[in-house]
């Protein structure tokens, strides 16, 4: 993909969206997100002089489609989208070795997508895009914690550019089953403080519903302990299921694999479409790296409120209104 933005916060020209959602989208966007061209407008341009007004962010995207993704997360709240774009900017900075750097074609990378860990199964009847993990498949003597954090967060970085996930938001399948101890002990409790504002807050796509198939009783405990740092409104969004058969019956037949059902067609997932996507969307995920905010400045907002960059929390949204942004 041939990126044609940059990271000037103030370009000379901004790019002019021109909205091509088919039209469920488009009534999804209206329903769920109270989004129409006026709204859709208005929330881009001051989100993009809040940007340029902001004393501590000195290089970032602001191209339509980019910034869409934190104003549709935040159901067009400025405030909170705004919010959402610092904690994104200061993550990626604070934790460059789980966000930065990211390449489709370096060797881990290119590993786990042939190992099959990640598959998009494709959209639902809600419009929603369904995301199988099978845990089995990530080989916890080859890779780490690390590793898994920079492949989900690669995939999920692109699968937020489209804008029909955007507006429809991401159903999330975790298959448990054969996954071992250690597969659950990669996420220590104190990696785990500093993952839950990414889980929480900082990824910018609307995860509608999480579902875990086949969770070993031995791993309950740890599971109770990782809940501590998941904010209640997500919890709701958790579903686990002991058997195939439960999941199927909330899931549905269509886009899950004969593995899972008892069907004869293997439907046709969408994984290598968004592998390709990813590919060619090396550019785009280097850019990412450009974007700057002075950690350095910012941590003292944090720290008037008690949070250290592990915990971010509203930082300048507070003044928000001092930045005459009406």
């Amino acid at each position: 993909m041939t990126v044609t933005y940059g990271v000037e916060k103030c370009p000379e020209k901004f790019d002019e969206y021109r909205c091509s959602l088919p039209e469920q989208y488009r009534k999804l966007a209206a329903d769920q997100l109270r989004e129409d061209d006026h709204i859709r407008k208005q929330a881009i341009d001051q989100m993009r002089q809040w940007i340029a007004k902001h004393p501590y962010i000195r290089r970032c995207r602001t191209d339509a489609v980019f910034l869409l993704r934190f104003l549709r997360q935040r159901k067009f709240s400025i405030p909170k989208a705004c919010e959402m774009l610092e904690r994104y900017l200061a993550l990626r900075q604070t934790f460059p070795h789980w966000f930065q750097g990211l390449d489709p074609y370096e060797k881990t990378m290119v590993a786990l997508g042939e190992e099959e860990v990640f598959h998009v199964l494709g959209f639902d009847a809600k419009g929603q895009i369904v995301i199988l993990i099978k845990s089995r498949n990530f080989r916890v003597d080859k890779y780490d914690l690390e590793d898994l954090i920079r492949f989900l967060h690669m995939n999920m970085e692109i699968l937020s550019c489209d804008e029909m996930v955007q507006v429809a938001g991401v159903v999330l399948i975790v298959d448990c089953y054969e996954a071992s101890m250690a597969h659950f002990t990669l996420f220590r409790l104190s990696e785990m403080r500093n993952i839950g504002p990414y889980i929480n807050h900082l990824l910018p796509i609307r995860c509608r519903e999480i579902h875990v198939i086949r969770l070993p009783k031995v791993a309950a405990s740890i599971v109770d302990l990782l809940f501590a740092y998941v904010s209640p409104k997500l919890k709701h969004r958790f579903f686990f299921h002991k058997t195939i058969n439960e999941a199927v019956s909330y899931l549905g037949k269509t886009l899950l694999p004969t593995e899972y059902t008892d069907q004869t067609e293997e439907p046709k997932a969408l994984t290598h479409v968004y592998s390709k996507r990813i590919r060619e969307s090396r550019d785009e995920l280097q850019l990412l790296d450009q974007m700057e905010i002075d950690v350095a400045k910012f941590s003292s907002v944090w720290s008037k409120t008690g949070c250290a960059p592990g915990g971010i929390d509203a930082g300048m949204v507070g003044s928000f209104r001092k930045l005459d942004i009406d």
